[in-house]
Protein backbone atom coordinates (compact mmCIF):
# COMPACT_ATOMS: atom_id res chain seq x y z
CA UNK A 1 0.00 0.00 0.00
CA UNK A 2 2.98 2.88 1.00
CA UNK A 3 5.03 1.58 -1.34
CA UNK A 4 2.09 2.59 -4.47
CA UNK A 5 1.82 6.15 -2.69
CA UNK A 6 4.97 6.70 -2.63
CA UNK A 7 5.47 6.45 -6.49
CA UNK A 8 2.50 9.06 -6.44
CA UNK A 9 3.58 11.54 -3.62
CA UNK A 10 2.09 15.37 -4.55
CA UNK A 11 4.71 17.39 -5.96
CA UNK A 12 2.71 20.31 -3.39
CA UNK A 13 3.51 22.00 -0.32
CA UNK A 14 1.61 20.45 2.77
CA UNK A 15 1.35 17.54 5.49
CA UNK A 16 2.05 13.72 5.55
CA UNK A 17 0.65 11.28 7.96
CA UNK A 18 2.55 8.44 8.93
CA UNK A 19 0.23 5.18 10.07
CA UNK A 20 0.92 1.83 11.51
CA UNK A 21 -0.67 -1.36 11.15
CA UNK A 22 -3.58 -0.65 13.33
CA UNK A 23 -4.11 2.84 10.97
CA UNK A 24 -3.87 4.83 14.04
CA UNK A 25 -1.41 8.39 13.22
CA UNK A 26 2.05 7.87 14.70
CA UNK A 27 3.19 11.10 13.18
CA UNK A 28 2.43 14.19 11.26
CA UNK A 29 4.69 16.14 9.37
CA UNK A 30 5.18 19.35 6.74
CA UNK A 31 7.49 20.19 3.65
CA UNK A 32 7.09 22.94 1.41
CA UNK A 33 8.02 20.01 -1.25
CA UNK A 34 6.63 16.75 -0.26
CA UNK A 35 8.40 14.41 -2.50
CA UNK A 36 11.92 15.41 -1.28
CA UNK A 37 10.91 15.40 2.40
CA UNK A 38 8.97 12.06 2.51
CA UNK A 39 10.67 10.14 0.25
CA UNK A 40 14.00 10.81 2.40
CA UNK A 41 12.56 8.84 5.21
CA UNK A 42 13.14 5.69 3.17
CA UNK A 43 16.13 5.90 1.79
CA UNK A 44 18.33 6.53 4.48
CA UNK A 45 19.22 4.45 7.23
CA UNK A 46 18.05 6.13 10.26
CA UNK A 47 18.71 5.79 14.19
CA UNK A 48 16.91 5.92 17.59
CA UNK A 49 13.78 7.28 17.00
CA UNK A 50 13.15 7.97 13.59
CA UNK A 51 14.15 4.45 12.81
CA UNK A 52 12.03 2.83 15.24
CA UNK A 53 8.74 5.75 13.77
CA UNK A 54 9.85 4.36 9.86
CA UNK A 55 9.53 0.05 11.03
CA UNK A 56 5.78 1.16 12.35
CA UNK A 57 5.19 3.34 8.94
CA UNK A 58 2.44 0.92 6.42
CA UNK A 59 0.29 3.83 5.41
CA UNK A 60 1.17 7.36 4.62
CA UNK A 61 -1.69 9.99 3.77
CA UNK A 62 -1.30 13.54 2.15
CA UNK A 63 -2.60 17.16 2.95
CA UNK A 64 -2.28 19.63 0.26
CA UNK A 65 -1.68 23.05 1.10
CA UNK A 66 -0.82 26.07 -1.24
CA UNK A 67 2.13 27.73 0.14
CA UNK A 68 4.10 26.46 3.09
CA UNK A 69 2.92 28.84 5.39
CA UNK A 70 -0.29 27.01 5.50
CA UNK A 71 1.13 23.77 5.81
CA UNK A 72 3.09 24.73 8.87
CA UNK A 73 -0.71 26.34 10.18
CA UNK A 74 -2.11 22.91 9.79
CA UNK A 75 0.47 20.91 10.86
CA UNK A 76 0.49 22.20 14.40
CA UNK A 77 -3.80 21.60 13.64
CA UNK A 78 -3.57 18.30 13.34
CA UNK A 79 -1.03 17.52 15.90
CA UNK A 80 -3.16 18.83 18.48
CA UNK A 81 -6.21 16.58 16.63
CA UNK A 82 -4.70 13.57 16.17
CA UNK A 83 -1.23 13.31 19.18
CA UNK A 84 0.66 11.52 17.44
CA UNK A 85 2.89 9.02 19.42
CA UNK A 86 6.16 10.09 17.36
CA UNK A 87 5.55 13.76 17.66
CA UNK A 88 6.92 15.85 20.67
CA UNK A 89 6.41 19.60 19.99
CA UNK A 90 2.68 20.88 19.72
CA UNK A 91 -0.10 18.49 21.42
CA UNK A 92 -1.28 20.70 23.68
CA UNK A 93 -3.28 23.98 22.88
CA UNK A 94 -1.03 26.19 24.65
CA UNK A 95 0.05 27.98 21.23
CA UNK A 96 0.63 31.99 21.86
CA UNK A 97 -1.54 34.35 20.02
CA UNK A 98 -0.90 37.73 18.44
CA UNK A 99 -4.14 39.67 18.22
CA UNK A 100 -4.79 42.81 15.53
CA UNK A 101 -8.13 44.88 17.37
CA UNK A 102 -9.25 48.33 17.86
CA UNK A 103 -8.61 50.72 20.98
CA UNK A 104 -11.36 51.90 22.54
CA UNK A 105 -11.04 55.71 21.44
CA UNK A 106 -12.98 58.97 20.01
CA UNK A 107 -10.32 57.99 17.52
CA UNK A 108 -9.09 54.48 17.75
CA UNK A 109 -6.09 53.19 16.64
CA UNK A 110 -5.00 49.50 15.79
CA UNK A 111 -2.82 47.71 18.26
CA UNK A 112 -1.20 44.18 18.72
CA UNK A 113 -2.13 42.56 21.88
CA UNK A 114 -0.64 39.45 22.90
CA UNK A 115 -2.88 37.13 24.09
CA UNK A 116 -5.75 39.08 24.48
CA UNK A 117 -8.73 37.94 26.88
CA UNK A 118 -11.71 40.50 26.28
CA UNK A 119 -14.38 40.22 23.26
CA UNK A 120 -13.31 42.90 20.98
CA UNK A 121 -13.38 42.25 17.36
CA UNK A 122 -10.04 40.80 16.30
CA UNK A 123 -7.78 38.69 13.85
CA UNK A 124 -5.79 36.41 15.53
CA UNK A 125 -2.45 34.84 14.33
CA UNK A 126 -0.06 32.15 15.67
CA UNK A 127 3.16 34.08 14.49
CA UNK A 128 3.99 37.45 15.32
CA UNK A 129 5.94 38.28 12.21
CA UNK A 130 2.87 37.90 9.82
CA UNK A 131 0.48 39.55 12.63
CA UNK A 132 3.61 42.89 12.20
CA UNK A 133 3.61 42.28 8.72
CA UNK A 134 -0.46 42.56 7.99
CA UNK A 135 -0.39 45.46 10.77
CA UNK A 136 1.90 47.57 8.36
CA UNK A 137 -0.05 46.95 5.48
CA UNK A 138 -3.21 47.98 6.47
CA UNK A 139 -1.41 50.90 7.91
CA UNK A 140 -0.10 51.30 4.23
CA UNK A 141 -3.89 50.71 2.81
CA UNK A 142 -5.56 52.68 5.27
CA UNK A 143 -4.74 56.56 6.90
CA UNK A 144 -5.27 55.07 10.54
CA UNK A 145 -3.56 57.22 13.49
CA UNK A 146 -0.84 54.82 15.23
CA UNK A 147 0.00 57.34 17.84
CA UNK A 148 -0.36 57.33 21.49
CA UNK A 149 -1.62 61.09 21.69
CA UNK A 150 -4.69 61.39 23.68
CA UNK A 151 -7.42 62.89 20.79
CA UNK A 152 -10.24 63.94 23.29
CA UNK A 153 -12.50 66.83 21.31
CA UNK A 154 -10.92 68.93 23.87
CA UNK A 155 -7.06 68.68 23.37
CA UNK A 156 -7.93 68.92 19.64
CA UNK A 157 -9.73 71.94 19.89
CA UNK A 158 -6.82 73.44 22.07
CA UNK A 159 -4.51 72.38 19.65
CA UNK A 160 -2.37 70.14 21.64
CA UNK A 161 -0.83 68.12 18.88
CA UNK A 162 0.75 69.08 15.66
CA UNK A 163 0.99 66.99 12.70
CA UNK A 164 3.56 64.04 12.37
CA UNK A 165 5.67 62.37 9.76
CA UNK A 166 2.73 59.67 9.40
CA UNK A 167 0.41 62.47 7.93
CA UNK A 168 3.16 63.95 5.34
CA UNK A 169 3.84 60.53 3.72
CA UNK A 170 -0.10 60.02 3.13
CA UNK A 171 -0.55 57.35 6.07
CA UNK A 172 -2.76 59.27 8.29
CA UNK A 173 -5.12 61.70 8.28
CA UNK A 174 -4.35 63.68 11.07
CA UNK A 175 -7.54 63.97 13.36
CA UNK A 176 -4.88 65.33 16.06
CA UNK A 177 -5.35 68.67 14.14
CA UNK A 178 -9.00 68.09 13.10
CA UNK A 179 -8.28 67.25 9.34
CA UNK A 180 -10.98 64.64 9.49
CA UNK A 181 -13.96 64.50 10.76
CA UNK A 182 -15.15 61.61 13.27
CA UNK A 183 -17.61 60.29 10.79
CA UNK A 184 -15.55 60.24 8.26
CA UNK A 185 -12.97 58.40 9.97
CA UNK A 186 -15.36 55.92 11.34
CA UNK A 187 -15.53 55.17 7.47
CA UNK A 188 -11.76 54.41 7.31
CA UNK A 189 -12.48 52.25 10.94
CA UNK A 190 -15.87 50.33 9.46
CA UNK A 191 -13.29 49.74 6.13
CA UNK A 192 -10.82 48.01 8.27
CA UNK A 193 -12.52 45.47 10.56
CA UNK A 194 -13.35 44.11 7.06
CA UNK A 195 -10.48 43.33 7.04
CA UNK A 196 -10.59 41.93 10.66
CA UNK A 197 -13.49 40.03 9.72
CA UNK A 198 -11.35 38.36 6.17
CA UNK A 199 -14.01 40.29 4.04
CA UNK A 200 -11.78 41.42 1.07
CA UNK A 201 -13.44 41.25 -1.49
CA UNK A 202 -16.03 44.04 -1.45
CA UNK A 203 -12.74 46.23 -0.23
CA UNK A 204 -11.32 45.23 -3.68
CA UNK A 205 -14.10 46.21 -5.44
CA UNK A 206 -14.77 49.64 -3.54
CA UNK A 207 -11.18 50.04 -4.49
CA UNK A 208 -10.99 49.64 -8.40
CA UNK A 209 -14.69 51.92 -8.89
CA UNK A 210 -12.12 54.47 -7.36
CA UNK A 211 -9.66 53.99 -9.65
CA UNK A 212 -12.01 53.72 -12.37
CA UNK A 213 -13.63 56.95 -11.45
CA UNK A 214 -10.48 59.05 -11.22
CA UNK A 215 -9.01 57.57 -14.01
CA UNK A 216 -12.39 58.24 -16.23
CA UNK A 217 -11.90 62.26 -14.91
CA UNK A 218 -7.99 62.05 -16.25
CA UNK A 219 -6.51 62.30 -12.45
CA UNK A 220 -4.50 59.82 -13.11
CA UNK A 221 -1.66 60.76 -10.07
CA UNK A 222 -5.16 60.05 -7.84
CA UNK A 223 -5.89 56.60 -9.84
CA UNK A 224 -2.13 55.53 -9.32
CA UNK A 225 -2.29 56.28 -5.54
CA UNK A 226 -5.23 53.93 -5.36
CA UNK A 227 -3.43 51.70 -7.65
CA UNK A 228 -0.54 51.10 -4.98
CA UNK A 229 -3.32 50.15 -2.25
CA UNK A 230 -5.31 47.76 -4.14
CA UNK A 231 -1.35 46.19 -4.72
CA UNK A 232 -1.12 45.95 -0.83
CA UNK A 233 -5.15 44.55 -0.01
CA UNK A 234 -4.33 42.22 -2.22
CA UNK A 235 -0.82 41.03 -0.33
CA UNK A 236 -3.11 41.60 2.49
CA UNK A 237 -5.32 39.56 0.75
CA UNK A 238 -3.16 36.72 -0.13
CA UNK A 239 -1.18 36.52 3.79
CA UNK A 240 -4.62 36.22 5.03
CA UNK A 241 -4.98 32.92 3.19
CA UNK A 242 -3.45 31.04 5.94
CA UNK A 243 -5.64 32.64 8.79
CA UNK A 244 -8.79 31.60 6.69
CA UNK A 245 -7.43 28.12 6.63
CA UNK A 246 -6.47 27.82 10.03
CA UNK A 247 -10.48 29.11 11.07
CA UNK A 248 -11.97 26.31 8.58
CA UNK A 249 -9.33 23.87 9.95
CA UNK A 250 -11.16 24.21 12.77
CA UNK A 251 -15.07 24.07 11.86
CA UNK A 252 -13.47 20.84 9.69
CA UNK A 253 -12.30 18.95 12.81
CA UNK A 254 -15.54 19.99 14.75
CA UNK A 255 -17.34 18.93 11.49
CA UNK A 256 -15.76 15.98 11.70
CA UNK A 257 -16.28 14.94 15.40
CA UNK A 258 -19.72 15.71 15.62
CA UNK A 259 -20.77 13.40 11.85
CA UNK A 260 -17.46 10.23 12.65
CA UNK A 261 -16.02 11.29 9.83
CA UNK A 262 -13.01 8.83 8.41
CA UNK A 263 -11.12 11.68 7.10
CA UNK A 264 -10.82 16.08 7.95
CA UNK A 265 -13.28 17.22 5.30
CA UNK A 266 -10.71 19.69 3.33
CA UNK A 267 -11.68 18.52 0.12
CA UNK A 268 -15.33 17.86 -0.50
CA UNK A 269 -17.16 17.21 -3.77
CA UNK A 270 -21.01 17.34 -4.47
CA UNK A 271 -23.06 15.78 -7.22
CA UNK A 272 -26.67 16.79 -8.18
CA UNK A 273 -29.10 15.70 -11.26
CA UNK A 274 -31.54 18.49 -13.72
CA UNK A 275 -34.07 17.64 -15.76
CA UNK A 276 -37.05 18.62 -17.27
CA UNK A 277 -39.74 16.18 -16.95
CA UNK A 278 -36.76 13.39 -17.77
CA UNK A 279 -36.11 15.30 -21.02
CA UNK A 280 -32.79 16.60 -21.18
CA UNK A 281 -31.13 14.67 -18.25
CA UNK A 282 -27.83 16.04 -16.90
CA UNK A 283 -26.10 15.90 -13.66
CA UNK A 284 -23.15 18.35 -12.33
CA UNK A 285 -20.21 18.12 -9.61
CA UNK A 286 -18.41 20.83 -7.92
CA UNK A 287 -15.22 20.04 -6.02
CA UNK A 288 -14.63 22.97 -2.56
CA UNK A 289 -11.04 22.83 -0.97
CA UNK A 290 -10.67 24.05 2.19
CA UNK A 291 -14.19 25.66 1.87
CA UNK A 292 -13.28 27.71 -1.30
CA UNK A 293 -14.22 26.43 -4.71
CA UNK A 294 -12.19 24.87 -7.30
CA UNK A 295 -13.91 25.54 -10.78
CA UNK A 296 -10.96 23.77 -12.71
CA UNK A 297 -12.64 20.42 -10.52
CA UNK A 298 -16.17 21.28 -11.59
CA UNK A 299 -17.91 18.90 -14.19
CA UNK A 300 -20.80 18.41 -15.95
CA UNK A 301 -22.51 15.09 -17.24
CA UNK A 302 -24.71 14.28 -20.55
CA UNK A 303 -26.97 10.94 -18.72
CA UNK A 304 -26.32 8.57 -21.27
CA UNK A 305 -27.84 5.30 -20.12
CA UNK A 306 -31.23 6.65 -18.29
CA UNK A 307 -34.53 7.53 -19.60
CA UNK A 308 -37.23 9.46 -18.21
CA UNK A 309 -36.97 10.68 -14.54
CA UNK A 310 -34.72 8.10 -12.59
CA UNK A 311 -32.49 10.15 -10.41
CA UNK A 312 -30.94 6.60 -8.25
CA UNK A 313 -30.01 5.11 -11.67
CA UNK A 314 -28.40 8.83 -12.60
CA UNK A 315 -26.49 9.06 -9.49
CA UNK A 316 -25.50 5.42 -10.25
CA UNK A 317 -24.02 5.92 -13.77
CA UNK A 318 -22.10 9.66 -12.69
CA UNK A 319 -20.69 8.37 -9.39
CA UNK A 320 -19.58 5.09 -11.34
CA UNK A 321 -17.89 7.61 -14.30
CA UNK A 322 -16.27 10.20 -11.95
CA UNK A 323 -14.99 8.10 -9.39
CA UNK A 324 -13.42 5.25 -11.89
CA UNK A 325 -11.49 8.00 -13.59
CA UNK A 326 -10.31 8.97 -10.66
CA UNK A 327 -8.97 5.53 -10.06
CA UNK A 328 -8.04 4.50 -13.05
CA UNK A 329 -5.63 7.93 -13.14
CA UNK A 330 -4.65 7.33 -9.73
CA UNK A 331 -6.09 10.92 -8.95
CA UNK A 332 -6.64 12.29 -5.33
CA UNK A 333 -10.01 11.13 -4.12
CA UNK A 334 -11.79 13.70 -2.24
CA UNK A 335 -12.40 13.55 1.69
CA UNK A 336 -15.94 13.62 1.71
CA UNK A 337 -18.50 13.51 -1.32
CA UNK A 338 -21.86 14.73 -0.36
CA UNK A 339 -24.99 13.57 -2.60
CA UNK A 340 -28.06 15.65 -3.11
CA UNK A 341 -30.97 13.71 -1.94
CA UNK A 342 -31.77 11.48 0.55
CA UNK A 343 -31.73 7.87 1.76
CA UNK A 344 -32.77 6.65 -1.52
CA UNK A 345 -30.02 8.48 -3.25
CA UNK A 346 -27.34 7.91 -0.61
CA UNK A 347 -28.24 4.12 -0.93
CA UNK A 348 -26.96 4.40 -4.52
CA UNK A 349 -23.85 5.87 -4.18
CA UNK A 350 -23.24 3.58 -1.25
CA UNK A 351 -23.45 0.93 -3.49
CA UNK A 352 -21.14 2.28 -5.78
CA UNK A 353 -18.35 3.23 -3.43
CA UNK A 354 -18.62 -0.62 -2.45
CA UNK A 355 -18.00 -1.78 -5.60
CA UNK A 356 -15.66 0.41 -6.50
CA UNK A 357 -13.52 -0.37 -2.76
CA UNK A 358 -12.98 2.87 -1.99
CA UNK A 359 -15.88 3.31 1.02
CA UNK A 360 -13.41 2.79 3.74
CA UNK A 361 -11.21 5.77 2.14
CA UNK A 362 -14.06 8.41 1.36
CA UNK A 363 -16.80 10.08 3.76
CA UNK A 364 -20.65 9.82 2.56
CA UNK A 365 -23.23 11.90 3.12
CA UNK A 366 -26.68 12.96 1.36
CA UNK A 367 -28.21 16.02 2.22
CA UNK A 368 -31.96 16.60 2.19
CA UNK A 369 -34.12 19.63 1.47
CA UNK A 370 -36.82 20.82 2.79
CA UNK A 371 -40.51 22.29 1.48
CA UNK A 372 -38.78 25.45 1.43
CA UNK A 373 -35.64 23.93 -0.78
CA UNK A 374 -33.01 24.78 1.76
CA UNK A 375 -30.41 21.96 2.89
CA UNK A 376 -32.30 20.52 5.86
CA UNK A 377 -30.95 17.23 7.17
CA UNK A 378 -27.61 15.03 6.66
CA UNK A 379 -27.83 11.60 6.12
CA UNK A 380 -25.36 9.52 7.07
CA UNK A 381 -24.61 5.96 5.62
CA UNK A 382 -24.80 4.64 9.52
CA UNK A 383 -28.44 5.87 9.08
CA UNK A 384 -27.89 8.33 11.41
CA UNK A 385 -29.38 11.84 10.80
CA UNK A 386 -28.37 15.61 12.20
CA UNK A 387 -30.11 18.92 11.36
CA UNK A 388 -28.14 21.14 9.16
CA UNK A 389 -29.50 24.19 11.74
CA UNK A 390 -28.16 22.16 14.93
CA UNK A 391 -24.27 23.21 13.90
CA UNK A 392 -23.23 26.23 12.23
CA UNK A 393 -20.53 24.39 10.86
CA UNK A 394 -22.92 22.31 9.33
CA UNK A 395 -24.19 25.74 7.41
CA UNK A 396 -20.47 25.15 4.72
CA UNK A 397 -22.80 21.96 3.26
CA UNK A 398 -25.73 24.20 2.04
CA UNK A 399 -23.16 26.33 0.78
CA UNK A 400 -21.61 23.69 -1.38
CA UNK A 401 -24.84 22.44 -2.02
CA UNK A 402 -26.38 25.68 -3.46
CA UNK A 403 -23.14 25.43 -5.46
CA UNK A 404 -23.91 22.49 -7.27
CA UNK A 405 -27.73 22.87 -7.67
CA UNK A 406 -26.55 26.39 -9.42
CA UNK A 407 -23.99 24.31 -11.69
CA UNK A 408 -26.48 21.52 -12.56
CA UNK A 409 -29.04 23.64 -13.25
CA UNK A 410 -26.99 26.40 -15.48
CA UNK A 411 -26.21 23.25 -17.49
CA UNK A 412 -29.49 21.78 -17.97
CA UNK A 413 -30.83 25.40 -19.36
CA UNK A 414 -27.89 25.73 -21.44
CA UNK A 415 -28.56 22.18 -23.04
CA UNK A 416 -32.46 23.04 -23.24
CA UNK A 417 -31.11 26.27 -25.44
CA UNK A 418 -29.17 24.39 -27.69
CA UNK A 419 -32.24 22.00 -28.73
CA UNK A 420 -34.50 24.93 -29.15
CA UNK A 421 -32.08 26.08 -32.17
CA UNK A 422 -31.56 22.77 -33.69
Amino acid sequence: MISDKLKNIPQNPGCYLFKNDKEQIIYVGMSKFLPKRVSSYFQKNHTGKTKTLVENIVDVEFKITSSEQEAIILEEELIKLYKPKFNIKGKDDKTRKWSLCFTDEDFPKLEIVRDKQDDRLSLDFTSGNLCREIYKLIHDVFELRSCSYDLTEENIAKEKFKTCLEFHLGRCNAPCVNNIKKFYYNEIIRDVKKVLSLDISSLKTKLKKSMKYHSDNLEFEKAQHLLSKLTNLESIDSKLNVIRLQKYNKKAFDVKNILGLINLPQTIEAFDNSHNQGDSNVAASVRFQNDNPVKSEYRKYIIRTVDGIDDYASFDEILNRRFKRLIDEKQKLPDLVVIDGGKGQLGIARRVFEELGILNQVDLISISKDSNHKSSIIHKVDGSEFDIKDNMNFTMFGKIQEEVHRFAIKFHRDKQSKKLFL
